[in-house]
């Protein structure tokens, strides 16, 4: 029997989120007949922990916040320990071979935060893949993607999840991976309705029939559900009534929810917070709205189409390799006259909104789903 590639993903923590999920959604479908798959976590922290699948060889460097003790004292000394732990491996990374156990062919640093781990890996023959799951343009990152790049530089082959983001390289500054490929993030369909079926006992009931917006997303700068609740109290003061309903938690969820309170919209512009299955919010909504400053390649937009959900998205990243502007959704700038504009378009005009339903009832055909792994598996074999 032919030996098999020895991979090693390594990624910071296994909390939730896009890059995290997307991960276990790789290990646990990427063909195995010719791959021996180990993941190397920072943190065993996250509610993403038991997701892992068993077939995959988990190593653990430092334990999360949910072994810690309930001691408030005794949980502050054991951050602090874990902090200095993972400073020494960083400025001794020599010191990591107690955790590599095996020789490994292939070392994938699976977003931006473990670059410079795999970079600094104590193996120095492997294949080295980034995999990049963010833009180069956004604002707030602009200062340190000079940085980046030159780390990426030193990657023997980059995987872009978008390939607008890989001509975002090209266009700011002049420069093309020798080796790179592009490889859309997946998704389910039969996986996503099953579970938008599921009953959930603390769905939203409201006695009036307003026309509902979906979203689902981290709420934190960036994803524009500050700049929406201004958008929506301006709307409605102006007699376009409509309601949003955002599923997520993130640093600015009390901070928006007591600004909507302030605002009089707490009934019309509802924050839930994480919900372990997003779907039975989407599939109750009339349309999903995406107001996101940067965005590589969102699945929440191919998620909500599976369900027949016409999208409205800021033309970001990778927005329009999933979005078919005014065939199954309406793409937007990030301006608050933009969006407003594209709101009140689809409140107004119910023949529209009627051709974005049935174009979107056929979008889930237009998803790929084993070829991404098939080329996934390629690529790692390579």
């Amino acid at each position: 029997m032919a030996q098999k590639t020895k991979i090693l993903f390594r990624l910071r923590s296994l909390e939730m989120g896009g890059v995290g999920k997307v991960l276990i959604d790789i290990l646990e479908n990427i063909p195995k007949s010719r791959l021996d798959i180990s993941l190397l976590v920072n943190l065993y922290q996250g509610e993403l922990r038991h997701k892992v699948p068993e077939n995959i060889k988990l190593i653990k460097i430092a334990k999360g916040k949910e072994d810690f003790s309930k001691n408030p004292l005794i949980q502050k000394i054991q951050l602090i320990f874990r902090a200095l732990k993972l400073k020494l491996l960083q400025v001794f990374p020599f010191l990591l071979n107690f955790y590599y156990k095996e020789k490994y062919d292939v070392e994938i640093a699976f977003g931006r935060s473990e670059l410079e781990m795999v970079l600094k890996s104590p193996q120095k023959t492997s294949k080295k893949i980034a995999w990049v799951h963010w833009e180069f343009s956004h604002e707030p990152e602009l200062n340190q993607s000079e940085l980046i790049l030159e780390r990426l530089k030193q990657f023997d082959h980059v995987v872009f999840c978008s390939e607008n983001v890989r001509k975002q390289v090209k266009e700011m500054y002049g420069f093309e991976f020798p080796s790179s490929s592009v490889i859309h993030n997946v998704i389910h369909p039969e996986k996503i309705e099953q579970a938008g079926r599921e009953k959930v006992s603390d769905l939203p009931k409201f006695e009036d029939d307003l026309f509902t917006f979906s979203s689902v997303g981290r709420v934190k700068n960036g994803k524009g559900y500050p700049l929406l609740l201004e958008i929506h109290k301006k709307l409605i003061e102006e007699g376009f009534l409509h309601r949003i309903i955002i599923v997520g938690n993130g640093d600015k969820l009390e901070e928006l929810r007591k600004k909507a309170t302030d605002f009089g919209v707490e009934n019309t512009f509802v924050l839930l917070g994480n919900k372990n299955n997003p779907f039975p919010y989407i599939v109750n909504s009339d349309c999903f709205i995406l107001p996101t400053q940067s965005e590589a390649y969102p699945l929440s937009i191919k998620e909500a189409l599976v369900f027949g959900i016409p999208v409205l998205a800021t033309d970001v990243g990778g927005v329009s390799e999933i979005l078919s502007d005014k065939t199954d959704g309406l793409l937007m700038k990030y301006e608050q006259k933009d969006i407003e504009e594209k709101i009140k378009l689809l409140l107004n005009d119910s023949t529209l909104f009627s051709q974005l339903k049935s174009g979107a009832a056929e979008a889930k055909n237009k998803f790929e789903v084993e070829t991404v792994y098939q080329k996934i598996e390629k690529l790692l074999n390579h």
